[in-house]
Formats: structure tokens, sequence, C-alpha cells
């Protein structure tokens, strides 16, 4: 089913949606009453069960076809971002507390609460900025530092989830049924930044003194709903990516129901006007498919992904990537077998339960056997050593010697070299002094050989490039560059390199589809374009200097 803004009975634009499904509209409710027989059996393509194990899932209840939307949803709340990093604590743009627009600290102010806007005339929902004018004072210090700890992003969507019973009790209550771990979160680190950070911030700057002025604004306001709803965010947002670059974080009742996987068969979309989330197939769906988004990093190993998801969302995965080893062959958490240095077997070491984070590793030529405490750690190491690298801009040399340092320990598809690899082919062929004229024959089948490997491992991972499509569309590009510089080169098949070459760029097209509203889909889009344009120039050049060569003899 696609969303459509016609009416299916007269073909003129509508208005009024179809309160079930939000995908089609009409111009009156008598061409809704006319439609419903042929629109009942396409709405709501799914239905919500529920299980001990998985708790409320989606599943689907009639075939589906890739790209098809699958149901649009409003939020229960939307809100700035859950997780801040510690640059996100420094930064001095922030959203605008009224639109969510890029706006700087210090620089324009609600006029009522004080809190950043975007520009002067900018204004947000009333009730919400009554609450935020009851700060008390103002920031001591003006450095970012002190204005992001003042004006506190998280907290703030706590606030917003909390006045729902004010102004939505529908959506309230349906806040409140979602999952809150209340009592795995107690006593967690996650727990104990809560209370530093919104509970006890919001009780002390805001509500204490709106029991004062206006106790019955809010009934139900104490430390162990502000807890509550911390624990329902945490288990339960959605990350949404706006066009200008901005975080967000959103809650909705039934998109937060998908279940999750690691390899997903979902994507969603946000549209920032009407704060609407729309899920789309991201493969052909069959009748009983379970709806599958994933909250971690498809990218990272199972025992990283399993840590992070037990931290954050206080579960652990099940999936069938998750209970395999080798992770569907890719062997992205392996390491080298382990044992005597002086003699080698040339296996594999692999954990042999890898839904427990402290498995022995087994090697699987020799009976040598480690701790899983010994590989977290060694693991540890490494991510520092890879991301200590990666956080600044190496070259392509300081990569190869770190590369080859690991290449000793890991499997040559384990995630930390995944990420050296992707960071090398793009690095040959644009570093000064490494451009595609200057490598040798050897070094551009190398690049090629690393290309492959790469998009192999993504291919295994995400075969349906749901979450990986900005990494394999830069390795397409990356292997179009050196086809088109091999082709340039004598012996070679010109003519076969660059169609070869102008079939991987369009790949990238279509691959990237999925990324146009992300603030990086857009420009490598722009970058891909180019791309395409420059081989398309180079294969006319060269079947014209093949033409005129021809006409010589």
């Amino acid at each position: 089913m696609v969303s459509s803004t016609e009416c299916p009975v007269c073909g003129v634009v509508a208005s009024q949606a179809c309160t079930r499904c939000k995908m089609v509209r009409y111009c009156d409710r008598e061409h809704q009453k006319q439609h419903w027989p042929q629109h009942k059996r396409r709405c709501r393509p799914f239905r919500e069960e529920q299980d001990a194990e998985l708790g409320r899932y989606l599943k689907v209840t009639q075939d589906i076809a890739a790209g098809q939307i699958v149901f649009i949803e409003e939020p229960l709340v939307v809100g700035p971002k859950w997780y801040l990093s510690d640059a996100d604590k420094e930064a001095s743009i922030v959203p605008c507390v009224g639109c969510y627009a890029p706006s700087r600290l210090g620089k324009h102010q609600c006029r009522r609460c004080r809190w950043p806007v975007c520009s002067a005339g900018c204004e947000h929902e009333p009730m919400e900025c009554s609450v935020l004018s009851l700060g008390s004072g103002s920031p001591t210090r003006a450095d970012t530092r002190s204005l992001n700890d003042y004006f506190r992003g998280d907290a703030l969507l706590v606030l917003k989830c909390l006045l729902l019973q004010r102004q939505s009790p529908t959506k309230w209550s349906a806040l409140l049924e979602m999952q809150s771990h209340e009592e795995e979160r107690k006593g967690t680190e996650l727990h104990e930044e809560a209370e530093k950070r919104v509970v006890s911030y919001l009780q002390k700057r805001f509500l204490c003194r709106l029991k004062q002025t206006n106790p019955s604004l809010l009934t139900d306001c104490g430390p162990e709903m502000l807890h509550r709803l911390c624990g329902i965010i945490e288990t339960n947002f959605m990350v949404i990516e706006l066009p200008s670059g901005v975080e967000l974080s959103g809650l909705f009742r039934q998109a937060c129901m998908m279940e999750h996987a690691c390899q997903p068969n979902c994507d969603f979309q946000f549209d920032n006007k009407t704060q609407q989330v729309a899920v789309r197939a991201g493969c052909d769906l069959r009748k009983g498919d379970h709806l599958r988004i994933t909250y971690t990093n498809i990218l990272w190993g199972t025992q990283l992904r399993q840590h992070h998801l037990r931290l954050t969302k206080h579960f652990s995965c099940h999936c069938n990537r998750c209970l395999d080893p080798t992770e569907y062959g890719t062997y992205i958490s392996a390491l080298t077998c382990l044992g005597d240095v002086n003699q080698t077997c040339g296996g594999t070491h692999l954990p042999v339960d890898p839904l427990d984070e402290n498995t022995q590793w087994k090697c699987d030529t020799c009976p040598m056997q480690v701790d899983g405490a010994y590989v977290a750690e060694l693991q540890s190491h490494m991510t520092e050593q890879v991301e200590g690298l990666l956080a600044g801009c190496p070259s392509a040399n300081q990569v190869e010697l770190l590369l080859a340092r690991l290449t000793h320990m890991l499997h040559p598809n384990h995630f930390h070299t995944f990420n050296l690899k992707h960071t090398l082919i793009q690095l040959y062929g644009n570093e000064a002094g490494l451009e595609l004229g200057v490598l040798s024959n050897t070094q551009l089948e190398r690049k090629l050989r690393l290309c492959d490997e790469l998009y192999n491992v993504c291919r295994r991972l995400d075969p349906y490039i749901i979450k990986l499509a900005i990494y394999v569309t830069v390795i397409l590009i990356e292997v179009a560059h050196t086809l088109q510089e091999q082709a340039r080169r004598p012996p070679a098949e010109g003519t076969s390199l660059l169609g070869l070459a102008q079939s991987r760029l369009r790949e990238a097209h279509m691959v990237l589809e999925k990324e146009q509203e992300s603030v990086a889909g857009k420009k490598l889009n722009e970058k891909l374009q180019k791309e395409i344009f420059q081989c398309e120039k180079l294969i006319l050049a060269f079947a014209y200097n093949q033409d005129h060569e021809a006409d010589k003899n």
C-alpha cells in the first residue's frame, strides 16, 4: 500500500485520513464509506500479539512487497535526544524548544520561559512553557557546557511525557502501558544517571514550585513516576534524524512494539511537518512475519551488541544472528587462534555460547580455549586503539600499521578490521600522494579486494541494505573509481571496465534511495550524482577515441 493524498473515489486532493491506518485520504465521509469494502482488506496489514518472551509485537496478516508502507503513526511524544554524548553536552547548537530547528545557545530565548529558540518569534506549547517558566534564576556562566547543563533536553523529554496526563489522557494511558523495566533499572548506572540528570533536576527546578503555584495541573509527578517515565523512554524510544541534522527521540505506541532483531526487515522515516512515522517493508514480507527493526549497531559483534541492549534496553537478543557463532558466516566477532604464537594452527576462535558474555572461546581447528573475560579485555583494548586512531584524521600508513598489528589477533572480517578497511579504501585514491593515478596496479587490485570483502560482509549482515546504505554506497563509489582508473591503463579492456563502473554507480543510486532524507545521505547523494555524470563523460570520451582510432586505421 502506498500513501496517497488523493481521494480514491473521485481523485481530488483530500485531507481527511483514514483514522485507522492514516494511509488513505478522502474528501468526505460518504466517499470513505463507499471505499471501505475495498479498503478494509488493506487497512492495517498487521495485528498486535503478545508472548512471555517478546512482550507485545506486531505480526503481518498479509503479504507486503518491499518498499511499501506498512503503517503511518502519530507520536505519543517527540522531544530532544535522550542519550547525550560528551560532544552534545558541549555543543553550541541545540534544537529549538519550539520547532526543533538548529538554534545557537544564548542567541534567542523564549520570551516567557527563557529556553533556547531559533528566532524571537518562535513559540512552543503553552503548558510546557508555563512549567519551564517556573525555573528560578538563570545560568551562572555563559559557556556552552554550563548552558547545556541548565537547559537539559533529556529532562525536557520526560517533562513532555509527564504533561500528557493533562494534555491527552488517551496518550498518557498508552504511554503507561509501555514497558519500563523499573525493577531491572534499580541500582544501575542508568538509574543513577537519571536521578541526577532528570529526576532531581525536574523536581528541584520546576515541579516543587508547580505544586505550590498550581498543584492541580499534574496529579502524578513524583520521583517514582519520573523514574518510570525514564525507563519507558530508555526501553522504547526511537531515534529520529531530521534533515537539518538534529537528532530527536520519539515514542510511538505501535512502532515501539516492533520487535528488535540484528537483521531487521523494516525501516522507518519521520515526517518533520506532521511528526508522523512511516514504517516501510525493507524486504518482501510474508503473512505471519514479525515486523522487526534494530536498536543497536549491526556492524558490532554479538558480545558488544548484547552488552549494549542489556545496558540500554534491558533485554537480551535471541535472533538468528546472535545464536550463530559465525554471524551468518561473516566471522565479524571472531579472533584468530590465540594458541602458541610460535606454532599457530591457523584456526579461528569463536564463542561457545554467543549469548553468554562469560562464555569460553574455542578454536575451530585445535583444542585451544580462552576465557570470555580475556577476550573482553582484549577487545576493549583494541577498541581504544581503533577509535583513538579513527577519531583523528589518520593517514593510510597509520591505518595500515594498526591493521597489520590487529590482523595477528582478529579475523579479517572482524568489526574492528572492517572499520579500518572501510577507512583505508577511502584514503587510497584520495590522500595526497596516494591519488588514483599514482597507485600501482597491485595497489589498485588490493583496493578492489578490500572493497569486495567489505561489500560481502555488508550483504550478509544486511541483505536488504536497510541499515548499511551509507557504507555500501561508499564502497560502490570506491569500486567505480578504481575500475575507471584501471580502464585508463593499457592493456585494459576499457569498455568493459567502464561499463562495470557504471553498473556499480547505478547500484549505489538504488541503495542510497533509503537515505535520501538523512544529512549524510543527502551529502553522499550529491557526490554520487557527480560521479555518475563523470563516469558517463568518461564512457563517451572513450567511445569517441575508439571511433577516432578506427577511422584513422
